[in-house]
């Protein structure tokens, strides 16, 4: 299985289709070349192969894998016994009062604002003022680019939830009950390379993007990655704070949790 961030678990194996488009002379060459920026590693590789090509054999090695992604959240005690008994469910924004409610409740002033809740909530989810959140799930590929660069998954919770916080509290007070009465936990999924290529392009299509001229991100992420490291053995990955992430549209059966990971304590 790949581990994004553990570059030993995928870097031999994506190695062999790197020297299959581009020959072992290049990718010798590619080791004696620095590179002050981690684009310029992997645009060294697509000078020596077309990018249709190169895109084509990195999705194919991808959905021939399976990737451990990660979804970060904050979580009431009864939320992390439903995750480890049915998994992760989608967004839906009506299910979201009771338990907004719950977190809500020991403000000051609650009991005038609470009737405004459920219009909130609707504004944030169906009508998607604050951008569309309603019926998907989120996933990071990089551990660490989700704990140390875009954390606030892990600080506060969902967006969903902060954005209704912030409408509700504008002084930033519901925001604090978010993180007081949650903790952070770290899910680490099982996903097979399809759903990941597809999840990480819902817009336009790994494919649309090849069309496009481009080596579309996933691809380019893993890319880039390689070759970096390749120019410069000793660089640690995970170091990158990647921000490569994915959504789903479906349910997350706890038979694909690896693991819940608690991460109280560690500053979030």
């Amino acid at each position: 299985m790949i581990y994004f961030d553990i570059i030993e678990t995928w870097e031999e194996s994506f190695e062999e289709i790197v020297v299959s488009l581009i020959g072992r002379s290049n990718v010798e060459e590619l080791q004696k070349t620095a590179f002050d920026y981690i684009e310029d590693a992997g645009n060294f590789v697509t000078s020596f192969a077309d990018i249709r090509s190169v895109s084509s054999e990195i999705c194919s090695w991808l959905k021939d894998r399976e990737v451990c992604v990660f979804h970060g959240t904050r979580l009431l005690p009864a939320e992390l016994e439903s995750i480890k008994n049915t998994g992760l469910r989608p967004l839906i924004a009506r299910d979201r009062n009771d338990r907004l409610t719950e977190i809500f409740k020991s403000h000051k002033d609650w009991l005038v604002l609470k009737d405004s809740l459920h219009e909130i909530t609707t504004i944030v989810g169906p009508q998607e003022r604050d951008g569309r959140r309603e019926n998907q799930v989120h996933f990071s590929l990089s551990r660490s680019g989700l704990i140390k660069g875009f954390n606030h998954y892990l600080t506060h919770g969902s967006e969903f939830d902060q954005n209704v916080a912030s409408r509700l509290f504008p002084d930033g007070s519901g925001l604090k009950l978010l993180q007081s009465a949650t903790a952070p936990y770290l899910v680490h999924v099982r996903m097979s390379g399809g759903d990941l290529v597809k999840g990480a392009h819902p817009h336009f299509s790994y494919q649309d993007v090849v069309d496009m001229g481009e080596v579309p991100g996933l691809g380019a992420t893993f890319l880039n990655a390689w070759a970096f490291k390749k120019s410069k053995p000793n660089f640690d990955i995970s170091k990158l704070r990647t921000d490569c992430c994915m959504m789903q549209e479906h349910p997350t059966p706890r038979e694909k949790i690896l693991r819940i990971e608690a991460l109280r304590g560690r500053g979030l």
